[in-house]
C-alpha cells in the first residue's frame, strides 16, 4: 500500500490539484448532472489556493464523490473486466470470454498474484485511495475557507466522512479487516498502515457514520443536490455494515479458514456474540424511527394494479433518479462501446450476462405461490414464464416477452438464441439494459442504486429474526411491504421458524436485488457453500406444436463449470491482497488460503 499511497500523493506536487480551478469563483457547484462533468485536473495549484474559496474547495469533495463504488460496467476500469458481480453467484452466468468471471473465477485462476486485474475488487485501485484522501483533505482543511458558513463546512465534513465510510464498508465486505487511513497522508510521513481487526474495522466505520449522520439532511431539499450524502443513507449504511459483521462469516465460534489473519482476528471476531445481531437490530430500529419522524422516503408504488404498473414501480425504484426509494445513487456516463452495448440485452456483443434457471425458479408466481419444484419441462402444460412475479420480467428477458417493439425469440433457431448450445443459459438480462440500444445509451447518465429503502426493510427484518430467535410481526410486515409493492401477497406461512424466515428473507433479497451487488455478499456472509457448489443450469426452448404451450424445454448444465463446484475452498469468501503489496513487508497480512 505504501507505493499506492505515494503515487496518490505524487499527483499533488504542490498540494492539491483541482479540476476546473480557472473557472469563475462565483459559480456554484451543482451535484446534479453537472457534477459528473468536471474538467481534468490541472497542475500547479497549492492547498492554500484550493481552500481559499468555496468553489475550489467543493471541487475537492466533488472529486471524492466521483470515486464512489459503481456496479455497472461503464468507462474507466470496470470491475471484473466488464462483468457484473452477480456473475459470480448462483443467480447469473457470464459468457464474456474476456471478463474476469471466466478468465479468473470460473477456472480458479484468481490469485493474489493477479488481484486487481479483472477482479471483483481492485485493492490497488488509485480511485479508492484518492477518494479517501480527498475526503480527508476536505475534513482537515474546509474550516479554512472564508466564504462558507459554519453549517456548510460541517455538512462538507459530514459528507466526506460518509465517502470514507462507504469506501471502507465496501472494502470490509471484500477483505475483512481493513488497512485504515485516518487522515490525509503526506509525502514525508511513514505510509505503513496495518490492517485493523474485524472489531476495530467495524468500530471505525460506524464511528464515521455516527459522527456524520446528525449533521446531514435526512433527504436533500434541493434537486440539484441529488446524489449527495444524506442521514437516511448514513443510517442505512450503518445497518448494512452491522448486519454483515453479525453474520456467521465473522460472528462465529470458528474462523472460516485457519491462518495468520484468523489468528490476529483480521477475518473474524474470535467468537460468537448474539449482541452483534442486537446491534444490527438496533441500527434498523434507529432508521425506522427516523423514517417515521421525517418521512420523505417510501417504496415506489404502482399507480394501478396491473403487471405493467407493478413493473414500472419496480423499475423506477432501482433505475430512476430522484425517486422516493433510492437512499444514494451513483452516476457515471456511459463512455465506451462495451458499456453502451451492455444496455442491449440481445446484442451479440453484449448479451453476456445470463440469468440462471435456478434464479428464474426463485421468483414466485404472481399470486405469491412458489414456482412448482416439480414442473414438467419436457411436456409442459403451461408456459413456465407466464404469470410470474412482476420483478421477474424486469430482471430476466424470456422468450416471447415484449422487447423493442417485438416479441423476443429465445427459442432454439429464434433471432435471439439461434442454436442450442451451452454458451449462455437461454435467458438474458433485462435489468439495467431494459430497451436501450447503443444509440440511445451512449452519453446517458444512469443511476446506480447504491442503496434502496427496500434493502433497509429486508435487512432489518433479518436482524429482528436473528436477534430474537425468530420473526416478529414487524419482521413479517417489512418483508410483506416489499412483496406488496409489486402486487405479490403476504408471506403465506405466518408461523415460520427462525431458519425458515431467514431463507424467506434471503430469497426475497435475491428477487428484489438481482444485479445490484447484494446476492454475492449474502451468500458470503452466511457462508453458503451450497450456493457455490450447485451446478449452473440453463434451459433450451424448442418449438413443439404437440405441446399445449407450443414449446418443450431441455435443462442443461452450463459449461465451463466453476472450479469451486467440485474443488470448494472457503478462501473464496474473501479476496486476496496483491502479492506485490504483501512482498513489500510493511505488515499487510494475507487472507487465509491465498
Amino acid at each position: 500500500m505504501r507505493n499506492i499511497l505515494r503515487n496518490i500523493v505524487k499527483v499533488l506536487p504542490a498540494g492539491l490539484i483541482v479540476a476546473g480551478i480557472a473557472l469563475s469563483g462565483c459559480e456554484e457547484l451543482k451535484f446534479g448532472n453537472e457534477f459528473l462533468n468536471q474538467q481534468p485536473e490541472q497542475i500547479g495549484v497549492n492547498i492554500d489556493t484550493v481552500f481559499s474559496k468555496k468553489y475550489y474547495a467543493m471541487q475537492v469533495l466533488t472529486k471524492a464523490y466521483t470515486t464512489l463504488p459503481y456496479g455497472i460496467p461503464a468507462g474507466g476500469k470496470p470491475k471484473l473486466g466488464g462483468d457484473l458481480l452477480d456473475a459470480l453467484t448462483d443467480l447469473s452466468y457470464s459468457t464474456c470470454t474476456y471478463g474476469g468471471s471466466r478468465l479468473l473465477y470460473y477456472v480458479g485462476a484468481y490469485s493474489a498474484a493477479n488481484e486487481g486485474t479483472n477482479s471483483k475488487y481492485d485493492f490497488t485501485n488509485n480511485s479508492v485511495w484518492t477518494g479517501i484522501r480527498y475526503a480527508w483533505l476536505t475534513i482537515e482543511n474546509i474550516d479554512r475557507v472564508p466564504d462558507m458558513t459554519s453549517v456548510e463546512k460541517d455538512r462538507a465534513k459530514a459528507e466526506a466522512k460518509m465517502i470514507i465510510a462507504t469506501h471502507y464498508a465496501d472494502m470490509f465486505r471484500n477483505y475483512g479487516g481493513i488497512p485504515y487511513l485516518d487522515h490525509a497522508i503526506t509525502v514525508d510521513e511513514n505510509h505503513y498502515f496495518k490492517r485493523l481487526t474485524v472489531e476495530e474495522s467495524v468500530a471505525a466505520i460506524v464511528r464515521l457514520i455516527d459522527e456524520a449522520a446528525p449533521v446531514l439532511e435526512w433527504r436533500v431539499s434541493d434537486s440539484n443536490d441529488d446524489g449527495r450524502m444524506t442521514r437516511a443513507y448514513a443510517l442505512g449504511l450503518k445497518l448494512r455494515v452491522l448486519l454483515f459483521a453479525a453474520s456467521p462469516l465473522f460472528n462465529s465460534d470458528q474462523p472460516y479458514l485457519a491462518g495468520q489473519a484468523s489468528d490476529e482476528k483480521l477475518t473474524w471476531y474470535g467468537n460468537y456474540d448474539p449482541q452483534r445481531w442486537k446491534a444490527a437490530e438496533e441500527a434498523g430500529r434507529e432508521f425506522m424511527e427516523s423514517l417515521a419522524e421525517n418521512g420523505q422516503y417510501d417504496l415506489v408504488q404502482a399507480t394501478a394494479n396491473t403487471e405493467e404498473e407493478y413493473r414500472k414501480a419496480f423499475r423506477d425504484a432501482y433505475f430512476t433518479r430522484g425517486n422516493s426509494e433510492v437512499l444514494l445513487s451513483v452516476r457515471k456516463n456511459y463512455k465506451n462501446n462495451y458499456a453502451s452495448n451492455f444496455c442491449d440485452a440481445t446484442n451479440a456483443y453484449a448479451a453476456k450476462q445470463c440469468p440462471t434457471l435456478a434464479y428464474a425458479n426463485l421468483f414466485p408466481m404472481k399470486d405469491g405461490a412458489d414456482f412448482p419444484a416439480d414442473f414438467n419441462w419436457g411436456t409442459p402444460d403451461k408456459d413456465p414464464f407466464a404469470d410470474r412475479d412482476p420483478r421477474f420480467y424486469e430482471t430476466i428477458l424470456t422468450n416471447g416477452r415484449k422487447y423493442k417493439g417485438r416479441n423476443s425469440q429465445l427459442y432454439v433457431g429464434g433471432e435471439d438464441r439461434r442454436t442450442a448450445d451451452t454458451d449462455g443459459t437461454g435467458l438474458l438480462l433485462y435489468k439495467f439494459s431494459q430497451d436501450y440500444t447503443e444509440a440511445t445509451s451512449i452519453g446517458q447518465v444512469d443511476s446506480w442504486p447504491a442503496m434502496r429503502l427496500a434493502e433497509v426493510f429486508l435487512s432489518y427484518a433479518e436482524a429482528i429474526n436473528e436477534a430474537n430467535g425468530g420473526p416478529t410481526a414487524e419482521a413479517y410486515n417489512l418483508v410483506n411491504r416489499v412483496r406488496n409493492r409489486v402486487g405479490i401477497g403476504d408471506l403465506k406461512n405466518t408461523h415460520m421458524t427462525q431458519t425458515e424466515f431467514r431463507e424467506a428473507v434471503l430469497r426475497e433479497r435475491a428477487c428484489e436485488f438481482g444485479y445490484e451487488e447484494v446476492r454475492w455478499y449474502d451468500i458470503v456472509r452466511w457462508k453458503d457453500e451450497e450456493a457455490f457448489q450447485k451446478p449452473i443450469q440453463g434451459v433450451n426452448m424448442f418449438i413443439d406444436a404437440s405441446n399445449p404451450t407450443g414449446f418443450h424445454y431441455e435443462i442443461f448444465n452450463v459449461t465451463p463449470n466453476r472450479v469451486w463446484k467440485d474443488q470448494w475452498s472457503p478462501k473464496w469468501y474473501l479476496s486476496a491482497f496483491p502479492t506485490n503489496e504483501i512482498d513489500k513487508n510493511y505488515g499487510l497480512v494475507q487472507n487465509p488460503g491465498w
